[in-house]
């Protein structure tokens, strides 16, 4: 049992602590949304690359798919009549339905359904781990390289531009890492069930951390927590690896929120 759960939970501390560092970005930027809409088309790439390519092409055909809906999301917000919100809507719904209309229209496909949508980490490959790891590896390297101005843009928008910060730059660091990992951890926690992951941590942590390089450490260090916590209580209640993650990152926000509550003063 040891050795088979031993590159499942690398894969998982990779995951736990990839998906913490990039939810600080999406949560202090407000990107949490369009990181639910990125999570959803990956579904049909996902799909189409394991059609085309065997389970190597899942990767890529999801990038790609991210990156074609991204930029449909753009496009759509520029519209005069479409909020951000509403864009990313229209991509999440889309996508989530193209997704299924392909299974079907692919069906049987080499991986099941519930592969794409919450993971299955008691089956990743070493190629998984390393694109992980990777990732990670370049996700670390862009914010100790720009955590500054980063955070800046998260905060202050108007005084980041006022100090010479290029907008489309800062906002194309974070979403390419929103992208890149939400791709990379199918594999292990599905399509669907990132979101919990990414999010969870960041925003449950803002409430109770004291300054945002804070955030940034502690984050990471709860996903990877909440990552470890959901996989061994999978296997001793044979459950879902992804869905428990997902449960435990839920329990997590919720006593992060209650620590919040008490440390607060009550008002009368």
């Amino acid at each position: 049992m040891t050795a088979i759960l031993l590159l499942p939970t690398v894969e998982l501390m990779i995951v736990g602590a990839l998906c913490g560092i990039v939810g600080v970005f999406a949560v202090l930027k407000g990107r949490v949304f369009f990181t639910e809409s990125i999570t959803h088309a990956t579904f049909p790439g996902a799909i189409l690359g394991v059609v085309i390519a065997g389970r190597n092409g899942l990767f890529l055909g999801a990038l790609l798919m991210c990156v074609g809906m991204s930029w449909l999301m753009r496009r759509l917000t520029r519209l005069s009549t479409q909020t951000a919100q509403a864009s990313a809507g229209v991509v999440l719904t889309v996508g989530f339905a193209l997704g299924y209309f392909l299974n079907k229209w692919f069906a049987p496909l080499p991986i099941r359904i519930e592969g794409f949508l919450a993971g299955s980490v008691l089956s990743v490959r070493l190629i998984d781990v390393i694109v992980s790891a990777v990732v990670l590896v370049v996700v670390v390297g862009i914010v100790n390289s720009f955590h500054t101005s980063l955070m800046l843009y998260c905060f202050d928008e108007p005084g980041f531009v006022a100090a010479g910060g290029k907008q489309h730059r800062a906002e194309a660091l974070i979403l390419g890492m929103i992208v890149a990992t939400v791709v990379c951890v199918i594999p292990a926690i599905g399509t669907i069930l990132s979101i919990a992951l990414i999010a969870a941590p960041a925003a449950g942590l803002k409430t109770v951390v004291a300054s945002p390089r804070q955030l940034i450490v502690a984050a990471p260090a709860a996903g990877v927590v909440i990552s470890l916590a959901g996989l061994f209580i999978a296997v001793y209640f044979k459950l879902s690896v992804g869905g428990t993650i997902a449960i435990v990152a839920g329990v997590f926000y919720c006593l992060c929120m209650s620590l919040s509550c008490l440390k607060s003063p009550r008002t009368t």
